[in-house]
């Protein structure tokens, strides 16, 4: 009988931990296991999150990790629990089902309910976590701290000490997100930790908590919470001014987070900081969270990792009064790294083995989830390359068809903000596509991509990917490399080389989506004049003078338009057409071929004078350096094409003789 595998993934993973007796708290649309509260179930989706050992999946995979299963056995507890689940009424399956939403929740700070003093909080840092009164009464003046109001348990209904609040500010100053640190310590309910720590619901994910001393612009120190870089900052910043340092919690180990603040320290500062400092936890998912900044090098920085001597983090530093700190480079962050990972696996209780007997024909060894992922990206890449490959030869094949190529201008004359190449790639698989994004470029405009609608690929932006020559001659790619190939590489004993890397990536056309007629205006290029409804000579000129100013500022190129010596010289210099004297020229001086003259007669209306700018302007884009190899008609006819397109562009019709011109 087939597997009906999306059926499987459907199970709810609440309704599994209420099958086991798994206790856990509900947050919003999430729901947190009481025994290891950094394992998270986003209800909404239906999949886990197990931030400190950097797992997540759907029903299968929390299995496999929770209970400590093979995939097989715990194939086999999902499908048991399928039978189970499958066997209830409605009613039962109902309190599993996630409500429709027309909106994703958004953080608002303004109805945020927090107390006039912070007390509590103060005395939670003092006497609980170890840190200097005075230090915490700064926090407090400068409103880097917060207190929540006292709640009741949805469950016990018991009252609750009320939480501290870490207010996430962005760099406008406004509070996008924030973390809540319990102060009501139960071992009991919330385990080793003995307090609740979450992030609230609806937070900016791209931040966290974070302050700076100085202009912050030198350093960033990265830590996995709030509490840790305050810990950080008191033990090493007492005297802050001459410091220009960020520091940012990532409140997990999420290193996106990292890419998101060195690139808005980027924009605000001009420079990326000299240093950055990886300061998670001294254990598995602490060194697993730096591990990414072992590739990703960024120029004109330096990346090291900086661990706590005493205790898992820098608060366990703190009480104990030790202000030692071991730095590492990220070489032997990994080097750490993969010892700890062979230490945990060694440490784990075998699986228990399926039963066998002498007459079982052995099984060859299942591939590795890793060995799987890889395979499918490789299957992947090979589809969406077949599919580039067919656009472009379709495209190919329209360039001895005229009236093809025409309907490929006036699709480029749309002003898709894409290569050449893309435009091509787009043309080739959807003619009649108009504005075209990416999913995540839509969403962030409130438009949705339609369930089941198929994108066009494109080449994205490329990377470039280091790889490693090793002693044999093989390439391996740095991702890839042991940490010893790293050391050597590093060290100059193997060769390294990097090469540019083009990933394929989708894109959808806005007829694939939800967006209404109210929507096109955010959608579309915000353009001052539009001659396709209003050709007043105001605009006309304006269009005309912005193309001129392109050509002297861009191109380089003198536009002479109003000397009366012209129409000589294009009788003298050009052949006559049936229309009669050439409207305009383009001169390239041979002692400065950079800097070309363009001249257009004086006695042009600003409609011929707009095309003829066009024109000349395409023979300065592509035949400045003149090329004996193309011949004079190739190159006007392309020069008639970049006239047609900017025309079309901006709202004026070519008219028949661009479209005659490119017939011939």
């Amino acid at each position: 009988m087939a597997i009906n595998r999306a059926a499987m993934k459907a199970l709810p993973i609440q309704g599994y931990l209420d099958y086991k007796g798994i206790d856990y708290t509900t947050e919003h649309n999430r729901v947190r296991l009481v025994d290891h509260d950094s394992c998270v179930i986003n209800t909404d989706k239906n999949v886990f999150f197990w931030n400190s050992k950097q797992l997540s999946g759907d029903l299968g995979d929390f299995i496999a990790a929770y209970e400590e299963v093979t995939p097989k056995e715990a194939w086999v507890r999902w499908s048991e629990y399928g039978r189970h689940y499958n066997g209830q009424d409605a009613a039962d399956k109902a309190k599993y089902e996630t409500p429709a939403t027309t909106d994703n929740y958004q953080f608002n700070w303004q109805r945020w309910c927090t107390a006039q003093t912070t007390n509590n909080s103060e005395n939670y840092l003092v006497n609980e976590r170890g840190f200097d009164a005075t230090f915490v009464q700064r926090l407090a003046n400068a409103d880097f701290i917060k207190q929540g109001k006292p709640r009741q348990d949805r469950q016990t209904k018991e009252w609750q000490k009320p939480a501290i609040l870490f207010p996430w500010h962005d760099e406008n100053d406004q509070v996008v997100g924030l973390d809540q640190q319990g102060t009501e310590i139960n071992f009991e309910k919330y385990g080793k930790r003995g307090t609740q720590k979450k992030v609230a619901a609806g937070s900016d994910t791209r931040y966290g908590y974070n302050f700076r001393t100085g202009n912050g612009a030198d350093q960033l120190i990265v830590f996995e919470s709030p509490i840790d870089a305050l810990s950080y900052a008191q033990m090493h910043f007492t005297e802050p001014q001459n410091k220009n340092t960020t520091f940012l919690s990532l409140s997990g180990t999420d290193h996106q987070k990292v890419l998101s603040q060195l690139d808005r320290m980027k924009q605000l500062n001009g420079h990326l900081p000299k240093q950055l400092v990886l300061a998670t936890d001294n254990d598995l998912a602490g060194f697993k969270a730096a591990a990414p900044f072992d590739m990703l090098q960024f120029e004109g920085m330096t990346n090291i990792r900086q661990i706590p001597t005493q205790g898992k983090d820098w608060n366990d530093q703190l009480k104990a009064h030790d202000l030692a700190i071991k730095t590492l480079t990220m070489a032997e962050n990994q080097q750490q790294l993969a010892a700890l990972e062979t230490f945990t696996q060694q440490a784990k209780p075998a699986a228990k083995a399926p039963a066998t007997d002498d007459k079982q024909v052995a099984q060859p060894q299942r591939k590795t989830r890793e060995q799987r992922r890889d395979d499918r990206k490789g299957k992947s890449r090979e589809r969406n390359e077949e599919i580039i490959k067919d656009a472009l030869t379709r495209v190919q094949n329209y360039q001895n068809d005229p009236k093809e190529v025409q309907n490929y201008l006036d699709f480029v004359a749309q002003g898709q903000n894409y290569s050449p190449r893309n435009t091509l790639l787009i043309y080739g698989q959807r003619q009649d596509a108009t504005i075209v994004m990416g999913y995540k470029q839509f969403a962030e405009r409130g438009i949705q991509v339609n369930k089941g609608e198929k994108g066009m690929k494109i080449y994205g932006a490329p990377k470039n990917l280091q790889s490693i020559v090793t002693p044999e001659g093989d390439r391996v790619y740095w991702r890839d490399a042991t940490a010893e190939q790293r050391q050597q590489a590093k060290a100059g004993d193997l060769e390294t080389r990097t090469v540019k890397h083009y990933p394929i990536e989708t894109v959808f056309d806005v007829k694939q989506t939800n967006a209404k007629l109210d929507d096109l205006p955010k959608l579309l290029p915000n353009r001052p004049v539009n001659l396709a409804t209003d050709q007043s000579s105001e605009h006309l000129e304006t269009v005309y003078q912005t193309l001129k100013k392109y050509a002297q500022d861009e191109q380089h190129a003198r536009v002479v338009d109003q000397d009366q010596g012209a129409i000589k010289f294009l009788a003298d210099h050009k052949p006559m057409t049936s229309h009669g004297v050439a409207k305009g020229a383009t001169v390239i001086n041979q002692q400065k071929p950079d800097e070309p003259t363009i001249i257009l007669r004086p006695d042009l209306p600003v409609t011929d004078r707009i095309a003829t700018l066009a024109h000349e302007m395409g023979h300065t884009a592509l035949h400045q350096q003149s090329d004996d190899k193309i011949p004079n008609g190739v190159q006007e006819l392309q020069a008639e094409m970049t006239s047609y397109v900017v025309l079309k562009n901006v709202g004026v019709e070519p008219g028949d003789i661009s479209e005659k011109y490119m017939s011939d």
